[in-house]
C-alpha cells in the first residue's frame, strides 16, 4: 500500500486556535505530509512518537505553540523518515526541533532520525529531546548535540 496517495486527509489545513494548547494545523501524521509544509516556515517543530500522546495526560502542555508531526520510529520505515525530514529541513526554515519520545529503546530511533536529517540537510537547527516514561512522567529533557 502506497502512503503518499492523494487523499483529502493529506491536504494541509490551518486551524484557528480558540483554546491554548490545541492543534494549529492538520494533518499531523508524518506519512501524510508533503515536504513543502507552509506552516513549518519559521516555526518550532515538535516530532512526537505516536505513543506519547496517549502515555501522558499533559501532552498538549509539551506542545505549546510548536507545530506537531507524529510517527513511530519502530513500526514505520526509519530511512523513509530520514529522507523525508532531510527534504523538509532543506526546503523549510524550521527554527527548532523538539523530539518527544517514550523511554523505550526503540523510541530513541526518532531522535537519531531527526539528528541525521538535520545533518544531511546541512542546517544548524537546534534539536531537543524530551523522554516520557511508560507511566506518563517526564524522565528527562536535553539538548541533542549536533555531533
Amino acid at each position: 500500500m502506497k502512503h503518499d496517495v492523494e487523499c483529502p486527509s493529506c491536504s494541509s489545513v490551518k486551524i484557528d486556535r480558540k483554546e491554548e494548547h490545541t492543534l494549529s494545523h492538520w494533518p499531523i501524521q508524518i506519512k501524510l505530509m508533503g515536504t513543502v509544509i507552509p506552516f513549518l516556515e519559521n516555526a518550532d517543530l515538535m516530532v512526537a512518537a505516536d505513543c506519547t500522546g496517549f502515555a501522558t495526560a499533559g501532552f498538549h502542555s509539551y506542545l505549546g505553540d510548536k507545530k506537531l508531526l507524529i510517527g513511530c520510529p519502530k513500526l514505520d520505515d526509519g530511512m523513509y523518515y530520514v529522507e523525508k525530514f532531510t527534504e523538509i529541513f532543506s526546503k523549510m526554515g524550521v527554527k527548532s526541533v523538539t523530539c518527544l519520545r517514550m523511554e523505550v529503546p526503540c523510541c530513541g530511533g526518532m531522535t537519531a532520525i531527526l539528528k541525521e536529517a538535520i545533518k544531511r540537510a546541512g542546517k544548524d537547527i537546534p534539536l531537543e529531546e524530551i523522554v516520557i516514561g511508560v507511566k506518563g512522567n517526564m524522565l528527562g529533557k536535553r539538548a541533542v548535540p549536533a555531533e
